[in-house]
């Protein structure tokens, strides 16, 4: 059976409302053209199991485990969180699933890789709750795939207990036909550390939301890369509360923009009253491949002590012509020095991944997009 996706919506007990086009984050959304259309509820598809290379992994299919292999370290359950989705409508939105979250407990120092996997036409929800326990150090890579013409909702909701550190990368794999609503929630506890890469690109309209609370000595580090082109729309944006002293965050989003796509980087973040000697970067720098693609960028630092480090900038700007010529001038061509210039723009932020693995893994899927 299909059904409009407003109905699917107003079945869920999280579920509020769709955002208004005149709330701040969503000036650019188009989430009003989704609500007629019709949509399979929660279903079963059929696909033909691969065996994974990986030493531990999780294979969850439309919000359902379907295969692992994980070490008797690592503790899984459906496991209801409680956490507050406050008044963000976006929040809410990624939160609707009606189903129990996956809960993943590590225990010790742990590699692992999540396969989220959609199926085609359908309103899907899914949901992560992994907690890293004290002293722990971790490194997920999560790949999103499939959800051929599917509108998804995803929820992730990530603990770090003292002293914990994860390594996360989180890369689109979805069909140029997807929507995606996901959102990122992140508790660091003290002296924890989270390092976190997402490449987002292909869906026909994306949302990436993250939430963070940082409590004493804790660290953060957010990069993203978005990656657009025809006519999609992505939306990148981030609300990081430091909640203690000597917390830090830095938060760096580039975005490469062809044809008539659209880019937002809304971020946002908050030194309470009290706190002291924290540190907060942030920056958004734009490549623009077209005169039709647009980037709307916001960053946002809202200061309420005066004991910190505190920087943010925005830049947007084409490719170099004379650069191009002088490449062109040595005997490469004109498509060749466009790409040169396209991965030099894109290096920094690639470098920023410590994982080795992780990083082969990203770079041999931005060869395979541009082969």
């Amino acid at each position: 059976m299909f059904y409009p996706l407003h109905e699917l919506l107003s079945s869920s007990p999280h579920f509020s409302k769709v955002p208004s086009k005149k709330e701040e984050k969503w000036r650019f959304s188009k989430l009003s053209q989704y609500l007629d259309k019709q949509y399979q509820d929660t279903f079963d598809y059929e696909k033909q199991d691969y065996c994974k290379n990986d030493k531990n992994f999780l294979e969850i299919r439309n919000g359902k485990l379907v295969s692992h292999h994980l070490p008797t370290s690592v503790h899984i359950r459906e496991h209801a969180l409680d956490y507050e989705i406050d008044n963000n409508p976006f929040a809410k939105l990624a939160s609707c699933s009606s189903a129990y979250p996956l809960e993943i407990n590590i225990f010790k120092d742990l590699s692992l890789n999540i396969y989220l996997d959609y199926g085609p036409k359908g309103f899907i929800s899914s949901s992560l709750n992994i907690i890293l326990q004290e002293g722990v150090k971790a490194s997920i890579y999560i790949t999103f795939e499939g959800g051929n013409e599917s509108f998804i909702s995803h929820s992730s909701h990530i603990k770090l207990e003292n002293k914990a550190s994860l390594f996360l990368t989180q890369v689109q794999k979805l069909s140029s036909k997807a929507v995606l609503i996901s959102q990122d929630c992140l508790h660091l506890h003290e002296s924890s550390y989270l390092e976190s890469f997402c490449l987002l690109k292909r869906a026909e309209y994306l949302h990436h939301f993250i939430k963070a609370d940082l409590h004493y000595k804790s660290t953060l580090n957010i990069n993203s890369l978005l990656l657009s082109q025809d006519e999609e729309r992505f939306i990148f944006s981030c609300d990081i509360n430091h909640l203690s002293d000597k917390s830090s965050s830095q938060v760096l989003s580039k975005q490469v923009l062809k044809d008539r796509s659209t880019c937002v980087f809304d971020a946002n973040t908050k030194i309470f009253k009290g706190t002291s000697l924290s540190k907060v970067k942030q920056g958004s720098h734009a490549l623009l491949l077209s005169e039709s693609a647009q980037i709307h960028s916001k960053p946002h630092l809202e200061i309420y002590s005066d004991d910190l480090s505190a920087s943010h900038g925005s830049t947007v700007g084409s490719l170099d012509e004379d650069a191009i010529s002088y490449l062109m001038a040595r005997g490469i061509s004109h498509a060749k020095a466009h790409a040169i210039l396209v991965n030099a723009f894109m290096q920094e932020i690639l470098e920023s991944i410590s994982s080795t693995e992780h990083k082969e893994k990203v770079l041999q899927h931005l060869g395979e997009l541009y082969e």
